[in-house]
């Protein structure tokens, strides 16, 4: 067999195959041997039917399943012999096989690119003073004290305000009639708490127990909901009941009430250490950016066609999941969707280049994830999700490569700390902590 490697642009490179007849006669005999043990031919014992009677009764089985084992089996040692590294479905072309003559085929193929990456170590990004201001602590104590306020009926008569909580029941109209599916009753909804559409809340304002409002929503034209997309509906409340939020004193008591702390200010420097260690992990993963961006600039590589298109299918794939939980659809070939992808494209072939350069020096490094190391992360994993290590595992094992894909994610962030160790100062010169 003869084998030609071309380059063609970018990381693909073609292949050219030349069976000679022999050696395609020879599997045509091979598979017919096999053949004659597996299928019953009338006036001949079982494996004993010649190739001439096999090719007459199952010419193109024959045909089609000696070209495919040529093919795989082919390229299989093309990849071996010229060293390359296959990465998506590779494009091939073959015509009909033919018995006695030559058989020549092509398959193109994107391969990783050969990285000698340089220049990774010693980057110093920038980094701005962490610091924690009083107002941040206030805020985050403000929300910790909404979420342990307790709800009261108000025994005065006045009318719905910001702050306060209702009871309604609403029914929808589309064009007069009423729409079961967008009707509801006892809707408990917090007024400017943005938990709900704001134009209701803000239609709500000022109305009193007993009273009945309308607001008319239009949804858009990608709505989920395809019998309401592109329509207007007219959604009719009525305020059964007005509640107060209560929120409890900020004192001692309190903090004693929401966790193990002995006093107001012992929770408050609870949540200044956990606002700064937000604040650390959000740097530093600015930071890693800005190191790669730095290595990518050093190292100018091509990205494999197919690894962009798996990387911007996944990113479009987590873009359409959180328009749906919003209501919008992003139905495929729509014009929204393309334009999303075209916005899209060049962070995928930027995001896979930076994974390149990070698999180049994990390689150059000779970093590995050991099987302890996946271990101690999936049960890490599994503490921080509050699930039991068993669910955790087998979640990993059921989606396709899944453990091996589960320590390759492993591998590259020991690569970046490798890079860019843990210990390394992520804060500029004035940084504090105020309060």
């Amino acid at each position: 067999m003869k084998t030609v490697l071309e380059d063609l642009a970018g990381c693909q490179k073609k292949l050219v195959f030349e069976v000679p007849p022999e050696e395609v006669n020879e599997e045509l005999d091979k598979y017919c041997r096999k053949l004659a043990k597996e299928v019953n031919v009338r006036g001949f014992r079982k494996g004993k039917a010649p190739p001439s009677v096999l090719k007459r009764l199952f010419k193109q089985q024959i045909l089609g399943e000696v070209a495919s084992q040529i093919v795989a089996s082919s390229f299989e040692k093309a990849v071996q012999e010229h060293a390359l590294t296959p990465v998506g479905e590779p494009d091939i072309e073959t015509p009909p096989l033919e018995e006695g003559k030559v058989f020549s085929f092509t398959v193109t193929v994107d391969v990783k690119p050969e990285i000698d990456v340089k220049d990774y170590l010693g980057i110093v990004p920038e980094a701005s003073p962490l610091e924690v201001k009083e107002e941040e602590v206030e805020k985050s104590l403000e929300e910790l004290r909404k979420v342990h306020a307790e709800v009261k009926d108000l025994e005065e008569a006045r009318p719905v305000a910001v702050g306060d909580v209702v009871l309604v029941d609403y029914e929808g109209l589309l064009d007069g009639t009423p729409l079961p599916q967008e009707s509801k009753k006892d809707v408990y909804l917090e007024i400017g708490a943005g938990s709900y559409r704001k134009d209701v809340e803000d239609a709500l304002v000022g109305s009193t127990v007993g009273e009945t409002r309308e607001v008319e929503v239009a949804y858009p034209e990608n709505h989920i909901n395809k019998s309401l997309a592109g329509r207007t509906v007219v959604y009719r409340f009525e305020v059964k009941k007005l509640m107060k939020k209560e929120l409890p004193v900020l004192d001692d008591e309190f903090a004693k009430d929401v966790g193990p702390f002995d006093s107001l200010e012992a929770l408050k420097a609870r949540l200044r250490e956990q606002i700064l260690q937000e604040k650390k992990v959000r740097s530093r993963k600015r930071q890693r950016e800005q190191v790669l961006e730095t290595i990518l600039e050093r190292n100018p590589v091509e990205a494999p066609r197919a690894l962009v298109k798996e990387r911007l299918d996944q990113m479009i794939t987590d873009a359409r999941t959180h328009f749906l939980a919003r209501g919008i659809l992003l139905e495929r070939g729509s014009e929204d969707l393309q334009k999303l992808e075209t916005e899209l494209a060049s962070l995928a072939e930027r995001d896979v280049k930076k994974h390149l350069l990070l698999d180049a020096v994990a390689r150059k490094e000779s970093i590995r994830v050991s099987d302890d190391e996946a271990e101690e992360a999936i049960r890490a994993h599994a503490q921080r999700s509050q699930q039991s290590l068993e669910k955790v595992r087998a979640e990993i094992q059921q989606q396709e490569d899944g453990l091996e894909r589960f320590k390759h994610n492993l591998l590259m962030e020991k690569t970046l700390d490798f890079i860019l160790p843990q210990d390394t100062i992520i804060e500029g010169e004035n940084s504090k902590e105020d309060g």
